[in-house]
């Protein structure tokens, strides 16, 4: 299987986005824990697919920026006053120290270096903000696992680089972003489900206890303070 361009796969995910699958799930249950309460904050979501995970999310202000024009005139039935724009996490089209609180789901993966992506990261975040930065886990990656999406009677993969945490955490620092926190979420109980609706259990007790998502978080640093 050959991989698809990131914004020519997207196009074509696009219409089925929304729908949950094993490692979206995992990801999401990891960045919830991750996440404060977003009362107050200014959230931006850096690649945030048709906005999903804006919907009723209680920040004070939300932005989502994704570069597939596809995914965002999907918008997932949002309120109005979520804004979404079409934009690369490499040049957001944004101001500096716009945000709070800043997502970069599942994005930086799709990227051949992340040092572009982490430099936007830091820019658009405050000092003393939030970044949670999640990543395909490059364990799942090495074990045979790789992005994939069905559309139609077809599976296809997009294209996919590994990062290791190194070089999350180098990227990161150059952008003024210092780690704080790092977690994994690994195929359990809680996934089982989807194995059993594709009747794949006994893959299901093969890949059990394999880490296929990698989470960070960072804090923005003030570089001015004392």
């Amino acid at each position: 299987m050959s991989a698809l361009p990131v914004r020519e796969g997207y196009r074509l995910w696009a219409p089925t986005y929304s729908a949950e699958n094993a490692v979206s799930q995992l990801e999401a249950a990891l960045v919830t824990e991750m996440t404060p309460p977003l009362a107050g904050l200014r959230l931006l979501d850096a690649g945030c697919g048709t906005g999903r995970r804006l919907r009723d999310c209680g920040a004070a202000m939300a932005t989502g920026i994704d570069l597939s024009p596809e995914m965002i005139a999907g918008r997932a039935d949002l309120d109005p006053a979520v804004r979404l724009l079409v934009g690369d996490v490499r040049a957001l089209p944004l101001p500096d120290a716009g945000f709070d609180l800043v997502w970069c789901r599942l994005v930086i993966g799709h990227l051949p270096e992340c040092e572009a992506a982490y430099a936007e990261l830091g820019r658009v975040t405050a000092a003393g903000g939030q970044v949670i930065v999640t990543d395909f886990h490059p364990a799942a990656h090495a074990a045979g696992h790789r992005r994939t999406f069905r559309h139609g009677d077809d599976v296809h993969e997009v294209e996919h680089y590994v990062h290791a945490l190194a070089t999350h955490r180098e990227a990161a620092r150059a952008a003024g972003l210092r780690l704080t926190v790092v977690r994994e979420a690994e195929i359990g109980p809680s996934v089982r489900s989807f194995y059993e609706r594709a009747g794949r259990i006994a893959l299901y007790d093969a890949h059990r206890g394999l880490p296929v998502v990698l989470a960070l978080s960072l804090v923005k640093e003030d570089r001015c303070g004392s």
